[in-house]
């Protein structure tokens, strides 16, 4: 628990682990975590509801304690396809109470909405009804995506001039956010951190025998370079293009490797046969987050080929662990990849320019191991706890 006079602070996101899901937003998770060792910190990360989910949802607890921090699960309504320019309301409606109560008992000091819709917008009502200052943090996607319907686009722009700060994960985000009408003076530039202590660099041979030992899925060979993709199938990511760029390569000696699931499963899958390239490709389908430094360190290349992004975590950690990366410029990659040892810089759903950014950046660990600095989630929880204290 934290020893100073802080004032608390409630973090309100849909993306946060829960007892039936582990892994979701883990770099929120990696936030909270910091924070509360600076603050009395209280997680709401709202679930959204629909009748048939008693039927085909696992249950997922209204409370539970996630490494010492409390979080909430409190219920919206969400009828899919329908009604989607009220989700922001029905968000508001399944937090209030929750929020209410937490404020009675001196625990809402401070709203932290991380999302930007429904999150953000219902968290603005929120704390406009309760009188309670707030901020939104923008991730990406969440503006990138949604600001392209007109009426969330006016509840978006209408909850960023009212927050009281606006965090953003890259400059590229802040950008978007002024070009929208939303006052730049009030929006804040804070890139995520990175798990030092867990993303380090090991030896490669080492690594690679490390997953041999425990995987069935995947053998090295030292003659091989190997690619790694770490992501969900969804169009955003741009994996597709990333199979495309290895069909224009096809070289037996450079392989992919993915990990990671989602909807495009078996659009992935059929690309994958239709352009022939089994023997190049090897997927690992979804990895535990804490050997994902292995293979970062067993790979010779990270492959980030999505089409939109905020701080992407994966890059950091996989510089972290020496590993250089080929990115889209989208986010805060032009950020990140500050250095040319760092990795290679291309056009986003471009497979040419892709495939010949593969071919640049495999040779990149061959000549030196990346040196990165960057700062730890205690840092970055640092930053953004004195924005909040200071509203």
């Amino acid at each position: 628990m934290p020893t100073n006079n802080n004032r608390s602070i409630v973090l309100i996101s849909n993306l946060y682990p829960n007892n039936c899901e582990t892994t979701k937003g883990l770099f929120i998770k990696q936030l909270a975590d910091s924070l509360s060792n600076l603050c009395e910190l209280t997680v709401v990360s709202p679930i959204p509801f629909h009748p048939l989910d008693l039927i085909r949802k696992p249950a997922i607890v209204k409370k539970e304690i996630i490494d010492g921090i409390t979080v909430l699960h409190p219920r919206y309504i969400v009828i899919p396809k329908v009604l989607r320019s009220l989700i922001g309301y029905f968000f508001y409606k399944g937090i209030f109470s929750t929020v209410k109560q937490l404020q009675q008992q001196g625990k809402a000091d401070i709203i932290s909405a991380h999302w930007i819709y429904p999150d953000g917008y219902g968290a603005y009502l929120v704390a406009k009804k309760l009188q309670i200052p707030f901020s939104i943090h923008a991730l990406g996607c969440d503006i990138n995506d949604y600001t392209k319907y007109r009426i969330r686009r006016i509840l978006i722009i209408d909850a960023l001039n009212s927050s009281n700060i606006n965090i953003v994960k890259s400059h590229a985000l802040k950008d978007k956010i002024t070009s929208l009408g939303v006052d730049s003076t009030k929006t804040v530039v804070i890139h995520n951190g990175v798990d030092q202590n867990k993303f380090c660099r090991k030896e490669h041979d080492e690594a690679r025998k490390e997953i041999e030992s425990y995987s069935d899925k995947i053998t090295f060979n030292a003659q091989t370079k190997y690619c790694l993709f770490i992501g969900n199938f969804q169009i955003e990511k741009g994996l597709n293009y990333l199979l495309d760029a290895f069909n224009k390569i096809k070289d037996e000696k450079i392989h992919l490797v993915v990990i990671g699931a989602g909807p495009l499963q078996n659009k992935i899958e059929s690309q994958v046969d239709n352009l022939n390239l089994e023997k190049h490709v090897t997927f690992l389908g979804k990895v535990e987050h804490k050997l994902i430094p292995q293979y970062m360190s067993a790979c010779d290349l990270l492959c980030l080929p999505s089409l939109r992004e905020g701080c992407p975590n994966v890059v950091l950690e996989s510089l972290s662990c020496g590993t250089p990366v080929v990115a889209s410029n989208v986010g805060a990659v032009p950020d990140i990849i500050s250095k040319d040892e760092f990795g290679v810089i291309v056009p986003a759903c471009d497979a040419l320019a892709l495939s010949k950014g593969i071919i640049k950046g495999l040779k990149l660990k061959e000549n030196t191991l990346p040196k990165f600095e960057w700062y730890n989630w205690q840092e970055n929880a640092i930053k953004v706890n004195n924005e909040l204290q200071n509203l």
